[in-house]
């Protein structure tokens, strides 16, 4: 009787043990926080709220503030001197946070070219756990699989995988697939980060 009883818990508790382990949450950033990304792209923490964090991105091209939201980390602003102007960009729900393996979202996004606008439908898709070597070190990541597609030509997309540890608190590596619908491969990897307590 005593091992049907045991026999029953393992059943019941077990597979929800292993789902919860599979669950990834939104990181705590601090002021400070900073990871560096080849090419010379340094990103950092440079206020945080009770709602939100507002991160600052140098490139070679100047720099720029982004407001992310804490409980899913989506980006929701871009500042423009003191006035935050809502984010309309790729990638506005890049994070979306929790992570759940198999978990995906879609989201669209407005480029507007010389003579058009263009729409862009997109989609995530947690694939699973992998570890990863980069020049910042070895990581054990959750692998976001990222598919792009004008909404004109819907059957033709782009791919690319994203690698977020929640080690670093950050995305460690970003990869194109090959094929003819990005213009450019634009693959990067963490280099250095530096995380305050």
């Amino acid at each position: 009787m005593k091992k049907m009883i045991l026999l029953s818990f393992l059943v019941l508790f077990i597979p929800a043990i292993v789902c919860g382990q599979d669950k990834v949450q939104a990181p705590v950033w601090n002021i400070g926080d900073k990871w560096t990304i080849a090419g010379d792209v340094t990103i950092m923490v440079v206020k945080a709220d009770e709602s939100s964090y507002a991160v600052k991105y140098l490139t070679a091209g100047g720099e720029s503030i982004l407001i992310f939201e804490k409980s899913s980390v989506n980006r929701l602003y871009v500042m423009d001197k003191d006035k935050r102007i809502p984010y309309e960009g790729r990638n506005k729900r890049l994070f979306n946070f929790p992570l759940d393996i198999g978990k995906s979202w879609k989201d669209k996004f407005i480029s507007k070219g010389a003579l058009k606008e263009y729409t862009y439908l997109e989609t995530f898709t947690v694939l699973g756990w992998e570890d990863i070597v980069v020049q910042a070190g070895k990581f054990k990541t959750v692998k976001i699989e990222y598919k792009q597609a004008n909404a004109d030509e819907p059957a033709k997309e782009g791919k690319l995988w994203y690698w977020y540890s929640p080690d670093v608190k950050y995305m460690v590596k970003c990869q194109y697939g090959k094929g003819d619908y990005w213009d450019a491969i634009y693959d990067w990897e963490l280099t250095s980060f530096e995380l305050k307590k």
